[in-house]
């Protein structure tokens, strides 16, 4: 079982005003006390965290270490520093011992905690307000340009009815100025007369079909087409 050190300094002690230091290693941080024995004289035991080495310090005796224990002003709140300022026949010990905890730490590292874990809400709650802004913005851009799109369709639309009207009407106003200005006139259409059907029986495009001998170079007797003496004179 390793036996629990009386004294467990904190940052460097001094011992008469000179500071306290491993006869090994010569390092004056993290230091530790024992009482050896049970007379007050006798010296007490200092080990060396750093190195690992200890021995029986030439002043230090468990009597001043009683001193010291006795001197300490412990603490009561988290800033409080445990420290001591102790005296034993003639020998001084200043120093400072390694905090215990107190009720108050706990408070403290509560404190903290709530505070890192609204912190921590805080930006969560940043990042999502920021989400679904983000969000919103793009929803509503989107109904946006969907709507400037279709009023877009609409204005052109419109523009062009009214590009018609427009050209509707200018021609309306200069077919009326012209009629104004030449009382009405103008190229007129000429309506062709329906051509009259012949009278005379097998006339067909003036021309009259019929069977003789007199009029075909063989004697025999062929249709020939001659004139009709009617609507052909009539077409002439």
């Amino acid at each position: 079982m390793v036996p629990k050190p009386d004294l467990k300094l904190q940052g460097l002690a001094e011992v008469n005003g000179q500071p306290l230091l491993c006869a090994e290693c010569g390092s004056g941080y993290s230091l530790e006390i024992f009482k050896r024995g049970f007379r007050e004289v006798w010296p007490a035991f200092v080990t060396c965290l750093s190195c690992g080495k200890g021995d029986d310090h030439p002043v230090i005796t468990n009597g001043l270490v009683d001193a010291a224990l006795a001197a300490r002003t412990g603490r009561r709140k988290a800033e409080d520093r445990d420290t001591f300022a102790a005296e034993w026949r003639g020998v001084t010990l200043t120093g400072e011992l390694q905090p215990g905890f107190v009720l108050d730490d706990a408070v403290v590292v509560v404190k903290v905690l709530k505070e890192q874990v609204t912190k921590d809400a805080k930006a969560w709650g940043r990042s999502k307000k920021q989400a679904a802004t983000a969000h919103v913005k793009e929803k509503t851009d989107a109904v946006t340009a969907a709507a400037k799109g279709k009023a877009k369709d609409v204005t052109d639309a419109a523009k062009d009815r009214a590009g018609e009207a427009v050209s509707t009407a200018k021609a309306a106003a200069i077919s009326t100025a012209w009629t104004l200005q030449t009382g009405g006139a103008g190229p007129t259409t000429t309506v062709k007369p329906k051509r009259r059907r012949c009278t005379v029986k097998g006339c067909r495009g003036g021309k009259v079909t019929i069977s003789t001998r007199l009029h075909a170079a063989t004697g025999k007797t062929s249709e020939v087409k001659i004139p009709c003496g009617v609507c052909h004179r009539s077409s002439t």
